[in-house]
């Protein structure tokens, strides 16, 4: 298979576009195997191997929606007097049955006792004694839910590749799924590269060494994805027989590897060629800023993404073309927050488009002093604007954070 690598920055045509890394990665997508899991909190964030089915229709017997009195709804005629024969409470149903001329009081969510069709409100009714007094006639079904009216049995809850959310979990216990096939998380390692990195502020030996703030990033954005388990982060040279090494080892034992700087086109970046030696396939260079040394090599079982060293366009070409890019390969749709806006006043050039961090609060604001290595900029960035190359009046907006203040908006809009 060809490789394609960029000569330079400066020559679009030696750059990949976007969707060819797209169709690139979706041509050796292949999810972990399945595994059984148990059906509980842990099951959030992992990805469904199978279509799950409801074991129970909702709700399992026909239930009433509100407290009241379960009747016969031609008994019901304003004034009519109805003798109350029961109580039929949640969790425990009864075994009276409903005849002429009488009513069985019903708690919310409880069952419907034979020979009621209709349940009327506690506030359209006048009880005295004994009996109620109709105030408010009811038609056959009303105030009631019957059994299987919201999901049947056997029916689909979820398609296989779904990316289980929170309320998913209660949706399947709810329809008495107690067990899941789901993909096995995606092993994926971090490799940062640079000289000039240390681990922790304490560290520092001298003015010209940088604290590495990318790879704890990383790893907590990894930890953060349920169908992800993290392998190992480590911070290595710019050796290239260290980064060979280091890149071989998780290789072996990761489905993802992330390598950060030594991709560019210095004397230094040496990753990019050790990419194209161990493995099989390699496309390097994508055709928009900040991000134009990404890239994807891919062999048998594992694939590797290059990312720039720089801090901030190593987190926004994470956030914009990794993250999806795992979705994937975990098997689940690359499925993303996103929505269109005005691009006003953020500019792509004829044939490499950009990826701009912005403000989000009326409108669409690029931030100004845009710099690669200023990561402290992040605390100011709301989400990222897509504009394709050439230029658009619209930009594909990906919100990095919440940017809606709900207390605020309910109390000037309600």
């Amino acid at each position: 298979m060809s490789k394609r690598k960029y000569k330079g920055f400066v020559y679009a045509d030696d750059l990949a576009k976007p969707e060819e890394f797209i169709q690139f990665l979706r041509r050796f997508v292949s999810p972990p195997e399945p595994e059984t899991v148990e059906v509980g909190s842990e099951l959030s964030g992992r990805v469904l191997a199978e279509d799950v089915r409801a074991e129970r229709p909702s709700p399992p017997f026909t239930r009433s929606a509100m407290d009241g009195y379960a009747v016969r709804s031609e008994d019901t005629e304003p004034g009519t007097k109805l003798k109350v024969v029961g109580k039929s409470r949640i969790g425990e149903g009864t075994d009276v049955e409903v005849g002429p001329g009488e009513a069985v009081y019903v708690d919310t969510g409880a069952p419907i006792p034979e020979g009621a069709d209709a349940v009327i409100p506690v506030e359209f009714v006048e009880r005295d004694g004994n009996e109620i007094i109709v105030e408010k006639s009811v038609d056959p079904g009303d105030n009631l839910d019957p059994a299987g009216c919201y999901v049947e049995e056997e029916e689909v809850l979820y398609r296989s590749g779904h990316l289980v959310e929170p309320v998913d979990v209660g949706v399947m216990l709810e329809h008495g799924v107690e067990e899941v096939d789901v993909h096995r998380p995606l092993r994926v390692s971090v490799v940062v590269t640079g000289n000039e990195l240390v681990h922790r502020p304490s560290e520092l030996e001298s003015e010209t060494q940088v604290v590495d703030c990318i790879g704890p990033v990383l790893t907590a954005e990894l930890e953060n994805m349920g169908c992800v388990e993290v392998v190992g982060m480590s911070l290595v040279k710019d050796d290239p027989e260290e980064i060979r090494e280091t890149v071989k080892d998780y290789a072996d034992c990761s489905d993802v590897v992330l390598i950060t700087g030594g991709s560019s086109v210095g004397e230094r970046d040496h990753v990019k060629d050790i990419l194209d030696d161990t493995f099989d396939a390699f496309i390097h260079g994508i055709r928009a800023r900040p991000g134009r040394p990404f890239g994807i090599a891919v062999r048998e079982g594992t694939v590797a993404f290059t990312l720039p060293g720089w801090p901030t366009s190593c987190y926004s070409t994470f956030r914009v073309w990794v993250i999806p890019s795992l979705l994937m390969l975990a098997g689940a749709d690359p499925l993303v927050v996103g929505f269109e806006a005005e691009a006003s006043g953020i500019k792509s050039k004829r044939e490499v488009g950009v990826i701009a961090r912005v403000r989000l609060s009326d409108g669409v604001e690029k931030m100004s002093k845009d710099r690669p290595s200023h990561f402290a900029l992040f605390r100011e960035t709301d989400g990222f604007a897509l504009v394709p190359p050439g230029g658009s009046e619209r930009a594909l907006i990906l919100p990095l954070r919440g940017f809606l203040n709900l207390f605020d908006e309910v109390e000037r809009r309600f």
